[in-house]
């Protein structure tokens, strides 16, 4: 039996096309950008080229791209190295991933004062509370673009606009990388300082991703050494990732509305054949990107039926993987998900689910809901 792949907002599979090109350029093209012969500065340019593919996609030429190894990587470069007033105060979401909620923390460790900004049962920051945050003593918000856990969306450029507004030297980053390639992102709109994306998230290879500088925005190194990405990110750069990464990118912005309807029809599908579950709770909402659809049960547990679920060849997510191995209370409490919080499961879907699919995973998670909550209680 084929597995039915629903936990796309954890990883990506890489198809023959990808795959293709990460070989060419580890196995032909595999010289070092920073060697000074021909063929090496040939392949920097090729980098060159796949940065400004991947800026067009953002909507992004007022501004430039430094490619790192992950998206923690670069919302730690976001945190950590931008300029930021000693003894002045961040303000993030409650429901920022782990690269930015923990590294936050750290810097509250240092001695910055760290406010976090509630968000509704969907995962949407309140814009209200929001900008009662921001003060003058204010030097970085964080706040992501779409929600992993929910698919939430947040107004970045309102909220852009309100911390501007209290404070026109705030530095601004949203952690996109549940946003680019599922939702359209024009960074000259949404006016953000600094954005993460992923390639993993969008048919490219782990160990790719990059931030987005807007131009003027001053920000330090996170990693020493050679001087690559002019400066901004030192160690050899990963070619075959960053070719991967600029296909990907344009192959997801180029299929954005096809694949969004297809998810709107599966998500569609599933409302109406899980209705029949009386104590199911619909998280995610209609106005959340359609490639994530979470859902929860109030009396069987979600890490339960995913494991269920597993047996019949469907796999989905409960949550960030991210924190998949350590508690992770807080976006549930965020939530205000209460006696749900241990049902929670994340359905997120990708440019290769058919529609046969979801129904197999509508039959498997009926079938075994109905086993499962027998043991309820016992």
């Amino acid at each position: 039996m084929s597995v039915k792949y629903f936990d796309n907002a954890a990883t990506t599979r890489v198809d023959d096309t990808v795959g293709d090109i990460v070989n060419q350029y580890d196995q032909q093209v595999f010289y070092n950008p920073s060697a000074n012969y021909r063929l090496s500065v040939e392949t920097h340019n090729l980098i060159t080229e796949s940065r400004e593919k991947i800026l067009r996609c953002l909507k992004g030429q007022n501004g430039s791209l430094i490619f790192t190894s992950s998206g923690t990587e670069a919302d730690n470069q976001a945190v950590f190295c931008t300029k930021k007033r000693r003894n002045s105060n961040v303000v993030i979401s409650a429901v920022e991933h782990p690269a930015v909620f923990n590294s936050a923390n750290a810097l509250k460790n240092m001695g910055y004062e760290v406010r976090i900004c509630p968000v509704d049962g969907v995962g949407r920051v309140d814009a209200e509370v929001f900008k009662t945050l921001i003060d003058q003593n204010t030097s970085l918000v964080s706040v992501m673009h779409v929600n992993n856990e929910t698919g939430a969306i947040n107004d970045i450029a309102r909220l852009v606009s309100l911390a501007k507004s209290r404070n026109p030297s705030v530095i601004f980053h949203s952690d996109g990388v549940q946003a680019f390639g599922k939702v359209s992102v024009n960074l000259a709109e949404l006016n953000v300082d600094l954005y993460t994306i992923s390639g993993h998230k969008i048919g490219a290879p782990k160990g790719v991703a990059a931030l987005y500088v807007k131009k003027g925005m001053s920000i330090s190194p996170l990693l020493y050494g050679g001087g690559q990405e002019s400066g901004n990110r030192s160690s050899t750069e990963n070619v075959s990732g960053i070719m991967a990464f600029a296909y990907a990118a344009e192959r997801a912005v180029k299929e954005l509305a096809d694949n969004s309807a297809k998810y709107l029809s599966f998500i569609e599908y599933l409302k109406e054949s899980l209705s029949e579950i009386e104590e199911i709770k619909y998280v995610s909402d209609e106005k959340c990107s359609p490639h994530i659809f979470t859902f929860a049960f109030k009396t069987v547990r979600g890490e339960v039926l995913q494991h269920a679920l597993e047996s019949a060849c469907c796999l989905v997510g409960t949550g960030s993987a991210c924190s998949a191995r350590r508690s992770h209370d807080r976006i549930p409490a965020a939530l205000g998900l209460k006696e749900y919080s241990d049902g929670v499961l994340r359905v997120s879907f990708g440019r290769e689910n058919i529609f046969d699919e979801v129904v197999c995973l509508v039959d498997a998670i009926k079938t075994n809901y109905e086993v499962l909550k027998k043991y309820v209680g016992k």
